[in-house]
């Protein structure tokens, strides 16, 4: 029994007196968690769309460390960049959302089509803002320059967990990574949509 409670003040960083008292130091929890997520997945878009008249190539570019964003242009909130989504991994991950809802309204993904569809990414982060004693919101945020016959445009999303096209209520209960992730992937497809929105014959 000995042997169990000293592994535990090793482990824990756990602080005993001479009287028998012992102090338990409070534990800072990162914002992302410790505890597993959810896989990320991906949402279908708010409205639908009719985009069958797309043959498209996706082109990919990663703009974060050029540009050192601070925030995106439609949000207050400052990145810390200390979620996953900060890997350059994840610049895939933002193509592969763009194909799913292309397919999913109809459109086809061509690597040989003159009509190409530059996306670049300028910013992404999942923040987790203290807005109560106990209380956390979820922010998902994104911003995506995207080129497609002429037309440029910068497009930004901050989502929140309280917001009427969230995949989930503020009151869920589900991890810190799961809930970031969540928000995340709807910033994405908002931001996203906004595109589809400005294209659509």
């Amino acid at each position: 029994m000995t042997k169990v409670v000293t592994i535990l003040v090793l482990l824990l960083g756990i602080s005993t007196y001479s009287d028998g008292q012992v102090v338990i130091p409070l534990m800072k929890v990162p914002e992302h968690g410790f505890l597993p997520g959810k896989k990320f997945q991906f949402y279908s878009t708010i409205d639908k769309y009719n985009l069958s008249s797309l043959s498209v190539k996706i082109e990919l570019y990663d703009d974060r460390n050029e540009l050192n964003l601070q925030k995106v242009n439609c949000s207050e909130i400052m990145f810390t960049n200390t979620s996953e989504f900060a890997q350059s991994g994840y610049l895939s991950l933002i193509g592969q959302y763009m194909d799913t809802l292309l397919l999913a309204a109809g459109g086809v993904v061509d690597a040989t089509s003159s009509d190409v569809v530059q996306i670049h990414l300028e910013g992404i982060d999942a923040r987790m803002i203290k807005v109560g004693l106990a209380e956390f919101r979820a922010h998902g945020l994104c911003q995506l320059r995207i080129k497609y016959k002429g037309h440029e445009k910068t497009y930004c999303t901050d989502i929140t967990d309280k917001d009427k096209h969230s995949p989930v209520s503020s009151r869920t209960w589900m991890t810190r990574k799961t809930s970031t992730r969540i928000i995340a992937s709807a910033a994405i497809r908002e931001t996203i949509e906004q595109f589809f929105r400005d294209i659509e014959p």
